[in-house]
């Protein structure tokens, strides 16, 4: 049962350093992002045990404590300060959702609780919003959008691009042109399709794609949508005529099996396929053997928002908020996607973007990406001046 490692009220009169240190989750386990959200918690978990395995740290356990916002930004606000309040949780770590993960960052602010958020990536959390005890190991949407116009932009001169019909697809758009105009200045869009969210037939907009012609698509699809959409343009050729870039997840991946074209341009967060070392390779059988599935990006950034708070904790001989900010401020630290800080402006980590080529895997039921590159978060995070005038417009 999740949450099953925390304490109960019989230890209430324990002394405060006997205790486990609490670890709270807010996240989405009802709804459409509900697989993502139980990636998300393997990845946690199996921190936990790691770091329990070892003993703990300062001298006690680890315990999670797991809340389901269904997607509800004030289910978010609820929780999250149920967690700190009544629970007394030591940290916090964010939810699967944007929109929940704005609440629980307000939530966290105001009762000065360190949170790590491993998928929201709204840019507005670490730039207008951001206050002191937030830390991101996430690469921010206008982060993911600029490392696809870097990949994508010299690829052609004609663009078009499909996504659903909401804030975060228009805002991709938004950023991917802005820096398509620096890599290819002699690039133009020729066609934009709209579907709306849950979109069950896609004949109309890819027609629409395919009569303009681009050299280039750019897709802000995910989940069902870009599953379904990827299913009924294979027939049409469109992978074979034109250089799909698009976000992938690996239920994406699974969901397609041998179905997905080779060759579309996959954007994905910490695929474990291209990181490297005996580090990632223990893990993923750890995962393997406790889950029996592969582990997700979710799952991996889960398990690093553990792997980064252990270390902080060590660090500063403390889970109290003011010495932990600091460790996690200064500290360097060994993650799977490799060495990783937090930038002091906007305590967003510096973590990369992975974009390759869909290929058939090795010894896995699904295409994985290969010819796959890192884009570096220095290379695509918003500068000093974007970020503080971003914070004067709030």
């Amino acid at each position: 049962m999740l949450g099953a490692m925390a304490l109960g009220p019989s230890l209430a009169g324990v002394a405060r350093a006997q205790s486990d240190i609490k670890i709270g989750l807010t996240t989405d386990l009802t709804g459409i992002a509900a697989s993502y959200t139980r990636s998300t918690v393997n990845g946690v978990e199996l921190g936990i045990d790691e770091v329990n395995a070892g003993g703990g740290l300062l001298g006690r356990k680890v315990a999670l404590l797991v809340r389901d916002s269904q997607l509800k930004p004030d289910l978010g606000t609820t929780h999250t300060r149920d967690l700190i309040t009544r629970e007394k949780v030591d940290v916090l770590i964010g939810p699967n959702s944007s929109a929940v993960g704005l609440t629980v960052s307000a939530v966290a602010r105001q009762y000065q609780k360190p949170v790590i958020m491993t998928t929201p990536n709204t840019p507005r959390l670490p730039m207008e919003l951001f206050h002191p005890h937030f830390f991101t190991l996430v690469p921010s949407g206008l982060m993911e959008a600029r490392a696809m116009a870097e990949v994508m932009g010299p690829k052609g001169k004609k663009f078009a691009f499909i996504g659903g019909d909401y804030e975060a697809s228009h805002q991709g758009l938004k950023f991917f042109k802005e820096r398509l105009a620096k890599v290819n200045p002699a690039a133009a869009f020729v066609t934009e399709a709209w579907p709306k969210l849950g979109e069950p037939d896609y004949t109309s907009y890819i027609t629409k794609l395919a009569s303009a012609k681009p050299d280039v698509v750019f897709s802000y699809l995910w989940g069902a949508d870009l599953v379904g959409f990827i299913k009924q343009a294979k027939p049409y050729g469109l992978f074979n005529r034109t250089a799909v870039g698009t976000l992938l997840f690996m239920d994406d991946l699974k969901a397609l099996g041998q179905e997905m074209p080779d060759g579309i341009w996959g954007q994905m967060r910490a695929p474990f396929f291209a990181m490297q070392g005996d580090t990632v390779s223990r893990f993923v059988e750890r995962y393997r053997a406790k889950y029996n599935d592969y582990p997700a990006d979710f799952a991996i950034m889960g398990y690093e928002a553990v792997m980064a708070y252990a270390g902080a904790i060590k660090d500063a001989q403390s889970v109290e908020a003011p010495a932990l900010v600091k460790a996690l401020e200064a500290g360097t630290f060994d993650l799977l996607r490799g060495k990783t800080k937090f930038r002091q402006l906007d305590h967003q980590g510096d973590v990369p973007s992975f974009i390759g080529k869909t290929a058939a895997g090795d010894k896995v039921p699904f295409k994985v990406l290969a010819e796959v590159e890192r884009v570096p978060a220095d290379k695509i995070w918003p500068s000093e001046a974007e970020v503080l005038e971003a914070r004067k417009a709030k």
